[in-house]
């Protein structure tokens, strides 16, 4: 499997609040894409804080292999790690962070989600969302309140239901398999909020390198305005030396 991941400050903000994680020179190997939000550095600081605490509790286990339910884990562990952080550090009350994590092994992939950040995998001829996002926008299209083409113009459109630093922590993990050749993106809402599937299969579609498909991502959604920051993560399933 060959990775590139990218991140960038986007066009508006004075700060960059995102986290890319990519951890694949040995089993297991994963990767990860986080969002924070708060006040001040507080979402940076909630990023940060979720993706050094996976990192930790992962290489805590020892082992070569996770299960859904040690993905589970190490993830209630952030939580838990960033409310720990609240309390210690009154300036940072009302941090979060959305998560979207991927564990591959060989043709299978298991993805966990909270919040907006999302996955998508790209066959060679379909582009496929893989997680759903925890936003009330969702919500109301699941509920039959509105229709999918009117969420873009629809107010609200931006708040999240799920975070890490909430109390109440809800995981959504997905089981899917992909095959040589298919590509996996991990992306978080500032590059969505320019893009549609259509368009990411065409940039997916190039004969570019993946680090070129990945600049290219970037500086689509700068020039469409690039109000948010943009953190991206590629992953393309191909053969290679096995990982210790």
């Amino acid at each position: 499997m060959k990775t590139v991941g990218i991140s960038h400050i986007g066009n508006v903000r004075n700060t960059n609040e995102d986290t890319l994680l990519i951890q694949c020179e040995k089993k297991p190997c994963y990767m990860l894409v986080a969002d924070g939000m708060g006040g001040h550095a507080a979402g940076e600081v909630a990023s940060r804080t979720a993706a050094d605490a996976i990192k930790a509790y992962i290489e805590k286990l020892d082992v070569a292999l996770l299960t859904d339910e040690q993905i589970r884990e190490a993830i209630v562990y952030a939580n838990a790690c960033l409310l720990e952080a609240v309390e210690n550090n009154t300036a940072l009350e009302g941090m979060g962070t959305t998560l979207t994590f991927v564990y591959a092994e060989r043709d299978n992939l298991k993805v966990a989600q909270v919040g907006d950040s999302g996955a998508y995998l790209y066959d060679g001829g379909e582009m496929r969302k893989i997680t759903k996002d925890h936003t009330y926008i969702q919500h109301l299209i699941d509920s039959g309140v509105i229709e999918k083409n009117e969420a873009a113009d629809y107010p609200f459109k931006n708040i999240i239901t799920r975070a890490l630093g909430m109390k109440k922590l809800e995981i959504d993990i997905y089981n899917t398999t992909w095959k040589e050749g298919d590509l996996l993106l991990l992306c978080s809402d500032g590059l969505t909020a320019y893009t549609d599937t259509q368009k990411m299969a065409q940039v997916l579609s190039d004969d570019n390198k993946i680090k070129d498909k990945a600049q290219e991502f970037i500086d689509f959604a700068l020039e469409s305005g690039g109000k948010d920051n943009i953190t991206l993560i590629i992953a393309k399933n191909e053969p290679q030396e096995e990982i210790l």
